[in-house]
Formats: structure tokens, C-alpha cells, sequence
């Protein structure tokens, strides 16, 4: 019951997404307009290969080169990027991140045994769907970590962080009203 890459291309194009198999290639191409991601180019765009592997009993769906960590980055910066993939893949489905130490690229990617099921339109859709969202969200974040070594905060410090904020905004403004209670 593996699949094929004819089978993943019609499900795709059941969906109405736009992709290729290149010439001689294993693999389908396809890509998505971005609201706050941008490429090493600074197009807003995200490049996916989806692939069947293992006699089409594994499926690989990934966004190459999506980012890049300097050769030459510092420890901190290293550290506060992990912290921030590892956190991102903590707080979401599916999107795990895979590094190359050799040349610093960071591929988003979404993969899963088929062995003796059936992939579904729905499962391949849910995946290639879900990949540009999560990483559109968190782009600012991942770029952050890679630039300035910032790590993401988790939800709880965010959370905190803005009931602080809204507090103080809450006591600003009753000063403005002249309200000292």
C-alpha cells in the first residue's frame, strides 16, 4: 500500500496545488507565496520538495535551505537558534527542523512511515499546508535567533509579559484619568 510520486501529484492537483516532478527526479516540487518569510534572496516565497522514500513507504516533505546559520556564528547565536527550532517543534504538529553542520542549512520538514497504510489527499494536504503557516508564524522568531542570538520566549513568559504590559497600560491610564485607586 505505498505510494507513488503520481499519486502524491494527484492529490495535489486535486487540491488545486500548483507543482512539478522535474525531469529525471524523484521528487515534486511546489512552492508558496509568503506573508513575512523570506528566502536567502528576500523573495517572500517557500520552496517544498515532497519525496517517497523506501519503495514509497516513508514520505518526506521538507522546505530546502529555508534557512541558513552562518559557518562563523558564535555559540550563543547557535544555542539561542536550537533553542527557538526546539521550541517551535514543541509547541506545533508534525514540523520537525533538520541542520547541516556542514554548511549551516536549516530545513523545516514534515516526515512519516506510510509502511502498510494508504496515504490520504487529506493527510498530504494537512502536511503541505501546514509547513508554510508554522513557518510564517515563527519566521521572525527563527531570524532573530539567527541574527541577534535571541532566543523564543515560551508561551508562559509571553503570557506573563503581557499581563505585566497590561497592567502598567491599566495604571497609566487611570493616571491619566486622575484616578489614583
Amino acid at each position: 500500500m505505498a505510494t507513488t510520486l503520481k499519486e502524491i501529484s494527484n492529490f495535489l492537483t486535486e487540491g488545486g496545488l500548483k507543482h512539478t516532478i522535474p525531469e529525471g527526479k524523484d521528487f515534486i516540487s511546489t512552492g508558496f507565496s509568503m506573508d513575512n518569510y523570506k528566502d536567502a534572496d528576500g523573495d517572500p516565497h517557500l520552496r517544498i520538495i515532497i519525496r517517497a522514500e523506501e519503495d514509497g513507504e516513508f514520505v518526506k516533505i521538507f522546505a530546502p535551505a529555508a534557512y541558513k546559520c552562518p559557518t562563523d556564528a558564535n555559540s550563543f547565536n547557535r544555542l539561542s537558534l536550537f533553542q527557538t527550532l526546539l521550541q517551535i517543534s514543541w509547541m506545533t504538529k508534525m514540523l520537525q527542523f533538520e541542520y547541516d553542520a556542514e554548511d549551516g542549512e536549516i530545513r523545516p520538514m514534515i516526515e512519516f512511515p506510510l509502511e502498510d497504510a494508504k496515504l490520504t489527499r487529506r493527510q498530504i494536504s494537512r502536511c503541505v499546508q501546514t509547513m508554510p503557516q508554522i513557518i510564517d508564524k515563527y519566521h521572525e522568531d527563527i531570524q532573530d535567533a539567527i541574527k541577534h542570538g535571541l532566543a523564543m520566549e515560551s508561551p508562559n513568559k509571553n503570557r506573563a509579559a503581557f499581563e505585566e504590559f497590561m497592567r502598567q497600560r491599566r495604571e497609566e491610564r487611570r493616571r491619566e484619568l486622575g484616578d489614583t485607586e
